[in-house]
């Protein structure tokens, strides 16, 4: 049926035999059997050719068909160059701040027309956003209760109660009682159900900041006005805060964390989700990530 329909559309056998890159005999021989397949004649041999009626009614089918297969295939080859492909993410502040681009980069390299979305959130708000549909991929720590996803741990967190010597209070080793006139500075907030440390930290706090601003929380801290838990890439990797002191005369003072991706169990991921997941492997099992985080 492509042999008729290009000697309908070319009127003729030579220039549907050239456009095809076949024998003008194989061609002729190719519309005669299937002239004999459906019992009646399609073409009136002139020059140049002519449909019958029947022809013409084969030659609409065939080029409909025709015309749906180059639209299927442009799909497919829109579907493997990343267009119509989008990729949703909700990452924590810290790994935004030290690893985003870093992962950005590499992500348009693989799928340079796919669209890009990518929030930055506290970590129980990740966990909302995922599972709600927001987003299609959560990166940051696990929360308490994972049951609903599906995950892939990337890295072992620490995190430190710290406080600025410029604070007032701060001593070499405080007491539980200065401690309580010191503000904590979190990025979220949650029922002392939903995350092991939460009844220790509202136990020993007398007021609690929400602040989603990684560096505005930093800021407080530095001038002497709160006191934070902070990653210890994030005093690694900022000069400027390595004079902060861990309070490690306190036992709730030190919490530890995995942090990867996790997306819901219920959802089929997307190729490019797929394949962020693997970036994000590549990037701190084998790559920059992988020495500092394991430390």
């Amino acid at each position: 049926m492509r042999i008729f329909h290009s000697v309908a559309r070319s009127g003729g056998f030579r220039a549907a035999a050239q456009e095809l890159h076949l024998t003008q005999s194989a061609v002729s021989q190719a519309v005669k059997q299937l002239e004999v397949k459906l019992n009646q004649p399609l073409l009136i041999r002139d020059r140049p050719v002519r449909l019958t009626q029947a022809g013409r009614r084969l030659y609409r089918y065939v080029d409909d068909q025709l015309q749906q297969e180059q639209a299927v295939l442009a799909d497919l080859s829109r579907l493997a160059r990343g267009l119509d492909q989008q990729l949703s993410v909700a990452i924590d502040s810290t790994n935004n701040r030290f690893a985003g681009a870093n992962l950005i980069h590499t992500f348009i390299g693989r799928w340079p027309e796919a669209r890009l979305r990518l929030v930055e959130q506290p970590s129980r708000a990740i966990v909302q956003a995922v599972m709600s549909g927001e987003v299609e991929l959560g990166l940051g720590p696990f929360q308490t209760r994972m049951d609903r996803f599906s995950s892939a741990p990337l890295y072992n967190e620490h995190r430190l109660l710290m406080i600025s010597p410029k604070h007032p209070l701060h001593r070499a080793e405080m007491t539980a009682k200065e401690l309580q006139r010191i503000p904590l500075v979190v990025s979220s907030l949650d029922e002392p159900d939903q995350r092991p440390y939460q009844e220790k930290l509202r136990d020993n706090f007398r007021m609690i900041w929400q602040i989603s601003s990684l560096n505005v929380r930093l800021n407080l801290i530095d001038r002497g006005l709160a006191v934070g838990y902070i990653s210890t890439e994030v005093t690694r990797q900022l000069s400027h805060i390595q004079h902060f002191r861990a309070l490690n005369e306190f036992d709730f003072a030190r919490i530890e964390r995995q942090v990867g991706l996790f997306y819901r169990k219920d959802r089929d991921l997307s190729p490019v989700a797929q394949d962020f997941i693997e970036v994000c492997r590549r990037y701190w099992v084998d790559g920059p990530g992988h020495s500092s985080r394991s430390e």
